[in-house]
């Protein structure tokens, strides 16, 4: 009796491990092998994705460039828009109220200054 079955729960099992090979490249720009892959299939291929590389960095830095401008001159303008609408708002009060309007010329400066007041106090919130 040589050949002997052997019930289910002492059946050796063999042991299964698997190895994964897992490579991440990020950017614009493919591994070099992945470059070499393409150079095969069409040899210009590479010179075609460096070129687009190149030609979307170009884009990403306009994009900042312009961003970063707008980002300094809006402020400026709020800023000069801001004075000028205050200072027509001090100019009609004087006149109104020169000219006999009293009513009329605390209107003005009511609805001119109030404006201002309350769009500096939301920034002053939103920088906390």
């Amino acid at each position: 009796m040589a050949n002997q079955i052997q019930p289910p729960n002492q059946i050796q099992q063999q042991e299964i491990s698997q190895h994964i090979r897992e490579e991440i490249h990020s950017g614009p720009i493919p591994a070099p092998e992945t470059l070499d892959g393409y150079k095969r299939t069409d040899p210009s291929f590479p010179e075609r994705i460096m070129k687009m590389a190149e030609a979307h960095n170009d884009a990403d830095v306009r994009t900042k460039n312009r961003i970063s401008l707008s980002n300094l001159i809006l402020p400026i303008i709020g800023q000069v828009l801001t004075f000028f609408l205050a200072g027509g708002g001090i100019v009609a009060c004087i006149y109104l109220a020169r000219a006999g309007y009293t009513v009329s010329s605390i209107a003005v400066v009511t609805s001119t200054f109030f404006p201002i007041i309350i769009g500096t106090i939301r920034s002053l919130r939103r920088r906390d």
